[in-house]
């Protein structure tokens, strides 16, 4: 059995976090497909600390600050996330991965009510099983989460205006993001 460098088992975590940014109509990303770290917004980074040997993140909400009327047409916004991580073609150089891109509404009964993102399966077995005719990992029998490396960071991006907006995207009042996990 392999341990980290602080001979803590294999992903015990030890010192859990909540972090969180907030997105605004400002903080748009150029070009989404290759994205630079400075047009991101930073939400988890890991290695800071010496003891820090990588991160799981368990969970991400969204929470829309916006407070659009349902007759005002629907507003949505598209959100992109990222891993910004070495190239593994080239080492010594890095790059913004997408892991993820989250269509948000904005509109009526959405303000304020967290809107979770689904994330990739785990290694780790989950105890129930729900319907597996189901797609999420969790409902069959998965944990969901992401796994980052030391000198990885886990960004978050403003693509803008979602597919299914008629009457536009984001203002100034934004969204939140927030990241659930720990570190081991």
């Amino acid at each position: 059995m392999s341990s980290t460098s602080t001979n803590k088992s294999p992903c015990l975590i030890d010192r859990p976090f909540l972090r969180g940014a907030r997105i605004t109509s400002a903080t748009p990303v150029a070009d989404p497909t290759n994205p630079n770290l400075t047009d991101l917004v930073q939400l988890v980074r890991v290695g800071d600390l010496p003891s820090e040997d990588a991160a799981l993140v368990e969970d991400i909400a969204i929470v829309s600050n916006e407070d659009y009327p349902d007759n005002s047409g629907m507003r949505t916004v598209d959100i992109g996330f990222y891993v910004y991580m070495p190239n593994q073609a080239a080492p010594s150089t890095s790059s913004a991965l997408m892991v993820g891109r989250v269509e948000v509404g904005l509109s009526g009964s959405t303000v304020g009510y967290p809107q979770s993102v689904q994330l990739l399966a785990t290694n780790a077995p989950t105890p129930q099983t729900g319907n597996t005719a189901l797609a999420a990992p969790i409902e069959l029998g998965k944990s969901e989460g992401l796994y980052l490396e030391k000198g990885y960071i886990l960004c978050a991006g403003y693509l803008g205006q979602g597919n299914a907006a008629i009457s536009g995207g984001l203002s100034p009042s934004g969204i939140t993001i927030l990241a659930q996990g720990g570190f081991y």
